[in-house]
C-alpha cells in the first residue's frame, strides 16, 4: 500500500475516533472508550514520529 495512501486511511479513522472521543467527554458513550481512544492516539503518534526520523 502506498504511503499516502494509508495517511488518507488513517486520517479518516483518527476523524471518527476524535468523534467518539468527544462524545465520550460529553457522557453519550462510556468513558472508558475516550481513554483507550486517547492511549491508541498516543500510541500513533510516537509511532509516526519514529517513521519519520527512520526514512532519513
Amino acid at each position: 500500500m502506498k504511503k499516502r495512501t494509508f495517511y488518507r486511511i488513517l486520517l479518516a479513522v483518527v476523524l471518527v475516533l476524535t468523534f467518539v472521543y468527544t462524545l465520550g467527554v460529553l457522557g453519550v458513550v462510556p468513558f472508558e472508550w475516550s481513554y483507550y481512544i486517547t492511549i491508541f492516539m498516543i500510541v500513533l503518534f510516537f509511532y509516526l514520529r519514529l517513521d519519520k526520523r527512520w526514512e532519513n
